[in-house]
């Protein structure tokens, strides 16, 4: 009012501008804690945690991890305490099982304050090794604070907390090999190398960022992939025994497709009504890789990175919208991208859409559709990257 300007006009004033910003920080703040809190009294919470806490107490009473119908033929993926991944997870999941014998609603709460701790760790280092720090402290005239807060009310982020699946971790290992690779020298590379092999070893789908290790010329990172993943399996070794191991590939084969579908985002999932499961899976695979090949050839190291981390995750043949919580990685680095920011923005709200039951048969529109769009939203910036970017490029360190 002092300034004498009134009205809509107020929007232009930076001080208005950052008032205006602190105010939504604050009511997103509010709201994502008041869900989060309302989700830990609910069925949600630890709900796929339950399953890494079941197999790690297996583990230690010499029980197996895979249940017996994972290897008598083919299953869905959706049951409270199934276990889906390589041993490795459940042996270092053991310590909460000691920890927590009788109750993994408890031990959830240990896992998601890891993950929360990741989040905030992985966002400062990432956004301090492209120069977002400074850009955000310059458009908005706060702190980084502003960008955590974003991260943390991400609905997917939210809910992988809720839930307590592995993709903030996952997202944690690829934080550290984006940086090795930043360095470009022999330490980042195997710095790099060791934090995918150790991610594939969690979850399968962290594999494809060794084949862009290889594509993109950088065979000493992908070595070292093989490395990390050879040292967390030899760790593990003792309290996974070799039986869970020979289970492993049989469980793995045997998974099928979602039997409800109402929270599938996997583009798998999408055509499979058309294709049939396996000839879906086999046509997504396939174009994920073609591109893959493609951007690794043709886009600069940051961004073909980028589109590699989003291909393991969209190739998955079980996708659910707290997966996403990965993609923030994605969003930090490309948010450099001059004209990236609207449509990031538009992606985020995208990954908003949740249930609404007053929709009936078009529920699927919210929680599926909208969540889908907004990753190949972030994809398609990916893929058509503009200037900025590549001066942050620049600073990456080619392999020889």
């Amino acid at each position: 009012m002092t300034s004498g300007v009134y009205g809509l006009r107020r929007l232009r004033e930076p001080a208005f501008q950052r008032l205006l910003l602190v105010l939504i920080a604050a009511i997103l703040v509010a709201f994502r804690l008041t869900q989060f809190a309302i989700f830990t009294t609910q069925i949600q919470w630890g709900y796929d945690f339950s399953a890494y806490w079941s197999a790690a107490g297996n583990l230690l009473h010499g029980l197996p991890i895979y249940a017996a119908d994972q290897l008598a033929g083919p299953y869905a993926p959706q049951r409270q305490f199934l276990y889906l991944y390589p041993p490795p997870l459940a042996a270092a999941v053991t310590p909460l099982a000691v920890l927590f014998p009788g109750d993994y609603r408890a031990a959830a709460w240990v896992w998601a304050a890891l993950g929360v701790a990741i989040l905030v760790v992985g966002t400062l280092a990432m956004g301090r090794s492209i120069g977002l720090l400074e850009r955000v402290r310059a458009a908005t005239g706060l702190g980084p604070w502003i960008l955590v807060i974003a991260v943390l009310s991400f609905p997917p982020v939210v809910g992988e907390l809720v839930l307590g699946n592995v993709h903030i971790l996952l997202f944690g290992l690829f934080a550290v090999a984006w940086l090795g690779i930043r360095e470009g020298d022999r330490r980042g590379e195997a710095w790099a190398g060791i934090a995918v092999g150790v991610a594939a070893v969690i979850k399968v789908f962290p594999a494809v960022v060794i084949l862009w290790f290889l594509l993109t010329g950088r065979r000493r990172a992908a070595g070292w992939s093989v490395i990390g993943a050879v040292l967390a399996i030899v760790v593990a070794l003792p309290l996974t025994g070799l039986q869970n191991w020979l289970d492993f590939p049989v469980a793995l084969l045997n998974l099928s497709a979602p039997s409800d579908t109402t929270d599938t985002l996997a583009p798998t999932v999408w055509l499979a009504p058309v294709l049939g499961f396996g000839v879906a899976r086999l046509v997504v695979t396939g174009t994920a890789l073609a591109i893959l090949a493609w951007s690794a050839r043709r886009l600069p190291a940051r961004r073909s990175f980028v589109v590699a981390v989003l291909l393991s995750v969209l190739i998955a043949p079980a996708l659910y919208h707290h997966y996403l919580a990965i993609l923030v990685l994605p969003f930090l680095l490309l948010l450099v991208e001059d004209g990236a920011l609207p449509w990031l923005a538009l992606a985020y709200l995208l990954m908003s859409g949740g249930e609404q039951t007053a929709l009936g048969g078009l529920s699927w529109i919210l929680n599926r559709g909208l969540p889908t769009a907004g990753a190949v939203v972030v994809l398609a910036v990916a893929l058509a990257g503009t200037s900025r970017g590549r001066a942050h490029d620049q600073r990456v360190v080619e392999p020889a």
